[in-house]
């Protein structure tokens, strides 16, 4: 972190920066190699959880050491079947025919039910409408979160989580119980 910041800065731009400062040179702001405890931080002193996932997102700075932290600041969570398109559908309202989408709706419901069905772990971000030259243009940004044997989906402009499962499985696991 080499340049100066002005102190009435917004908050976004602070976290940015830390964000992107290397935490593998030092400990700082609780994060380092081994463990990232800023998104918990932010989380106690009342930042928005949805905005605060959004900047980590945007910043490539959701990680395995600060997954957990997350997961457990998930204001309030809806299970979702993913067996279910329509159900699928319905936890994206809104998504544009532009060219700056990340896919077409039909490609996005099918990779969030194959992500799930895999169990993949990882981070994935969809946008609605990233025009980086129309910083006007209105996105939609949702993000899909696998943590084996979990997935979280996150609307962040509607502030809603979904929990992610397969109700077929779920009821033959409780079926051999």
């Amino acid at each position: 972190m080499n340049s100066n910041l002005n102190l009435d800065a917004p908050i976004r731009s602070m976290i940015v920066k830390i964000l992107s400062d290397d935490c593998k040179m030092g400990h700082r702001f609780g994060r380092s190699e081994e463990n990232d405890t800023l998104f918990c931080d932010l989380m106690y002193i009342g930042c928005d959880f949805y905005d605060t996932l959004a900047v980590f997102a945007s910043c490539d700075a959701i990680s395995q050491q600060n997954l957990i932290g997350i997961i457990n600041h998930i204001p309030s969570v809806l299970s979702v079947d993913i067996n279910s398109d329509k159900e699928i559908r319905k936890m994206i309202p809104h998504w544009t025919s532009s060219r700056y989408r990340t896919a077409s709706i039909e490609d996005i419901c099918d990779r969030l039910k194959q992500h799930v069905q895999n169990r993949d772990d990882g981070v994935f971000i969809y946008n609605s409408n990233l025009n980086t030259k129309d910083k006007r243009a209105y996105n939609d940004m949702y993000i899909l979160i696998g943590r084996n044997p979990e997935s979280y989906f996150f609307d962040i402009n509607r502030k809603k989580a979904f929990r992610l499962s397969e109700a077929k499985a779920l009821k033959a696991q409780e079926d051999i119980s």
